[in-house]
């Protein structure tokens, strides 16, 4: 696809709109969206023209912090830039920057997430079981980058980029919005949490580490949610050779482990993997159970919810509500899980939610 045509097709303006009505969906609560889209028409018109023109330019950021399920930092675009990020992402971008990523770089990506991640993990848990033998053998590596989004040099992620995109032009956009994260203390290094670009120019950051650990390191069991990484082998030492090569690897682009969350530990003692503890049986079983801190977590939620409904800040329904979807992704008994039987995996939390229930109806006394 020649230059022109990338172009052509990003800016039809069919696409543009389309884009702008993806964009508004769950949103429309802002001023700033509602705005846009009550304008829509003219807007994308703007938009279209000014990408056309070279007069394109992307507007501030707005920074701010959330807390679930942990503190970060988001540099949230504006809906214009969403607009024509999205459009971009939808004719050209995605599809060039995923072709090369392997099955169990499992984030951010269509048909992929949490579910797919924590079902290849159990996967390749009763793999290593039935290769040792139908027994509980084998040692896992556990990696995590230190602040993985924040330290990434921009050089980094346009090399990414470009060496999997075929057209000058595409290439020019995306170092736009690479180069355009420079609120740091560094401007050429670390990119915003928030844009769809940048969750999967990161995610091609490290693909060269996917295949390294794959095709080089031979390693059979691993998968992949952003920057946690999961090695599963039957010999320690080579998965302690693994983690110095990694290590390098990581380290020559700039980039750290984390000292606290890279761990090497036999896999009897479970892996903590997207929220939830997964534990190998001597019957080849893996146990999926929701890890301790996140319901001590939903403990305290629901107890400043429930305060908050008798103080008359919000409904009884809302709290249900609320709580309904904890117990839908922690248990066995959700819609989708009806309609969808083997999409997720099975959770072993049947007690847990009986004793939650409990409590839930203890606090409306």
């Amino acid at each position: 696809m020649d230059k022109s045509e990338v172009k052509d097709k990003v800016c039809n303006f069919d696409n543009l709109y389309r884009a702008m009505r993806h964009c508004k969906h769950n949103v429309m609560w802002k001023d700033s969206v509602a705005g846009y889209v009550k304008n829509g028409l003219m807007n994308v018109h703007k938009l279209k023209r000014s990408v056309e023109d070279g007069t394109y330019s992307i507007d501030k950021y707005t920074q701010f912090k959330v807390y679930e399920p942990k503190e970060r930092d988001i540099v949230s675009t504006r809906i214009k830039d969403r607009v024509f990020q999205r459009s971009f992402c939808d004719q050209y971008f995605y599809e060039k920057m995923t072709n090369s990523f392997i099955h169990d770089n499992v984030a951010c990506q269509l048909g992929k997430g949490n579910e797919l991640g924590r079902k290849r993990l159990i996967c390749h848990m009763q793999w290593q079981y039935r290769e040792s033998g139908r027994s509980v053998n084998g040692w896992v590596l556990k990696a995590d980058l230190t602040n993985f989004f924040g330290s990434t040099p921009h050089e980094l992620a346009l090399n990414a980029v470009a060496k999997l995109l075929d057209d000058e032009w595409a290439v020019g956009e995306a170092w736009r919005v690479i180069d355009s994260f420079n609120q740091g203390p560094d401007p050429n290094v670390g990119m915003g949490l928030g844009s769809e670009m940048t969750q999967i120019t990161e995610l091609a950051v490290l693909n060269g580490l996917d295949h390294y650990i794959k095709e080089q390191l031979h390693i059979r069991h691993y998968v992949r949610y952003m920057d946690d990484l999961i090695l599963i082998h039957p010999d320690k030492a080579y998965l302690q050779e693994c983690l110095e090569k990694i290590r390098a690897w990581v380290f020559a682009r700039g980039l750290t482990l984390s000292k606290k969350k890279t761990q090497l530990f036999h896999i009897k003692q479970g892996i903590r993997f997207l929220g939830f503890r997964y534990r190998l049986t001597d019957t080849g079983k893996v146990v999926m159970t929701v890890l301790p801190e996140k319901v001590s977590h939903e403990r305290r939620k629901l107890r400043k919810l429930v305060e908050r409904a008798k103080a008359g800040l919000m409904t009884r329904q809302d709290v249900d509500s609320c709580y309904g979807s904890w117990k839908a992704h922690v248990g066995n008994e959700s819609k989708h899980k009806r309609t969808h039987p083997g999409r997720r995996a099975h959770r072993d939390n049947h007690n847990l939610i009986l004793i939650m229930d409990k409590y839930y109806k203890h606090l409306w006394r």
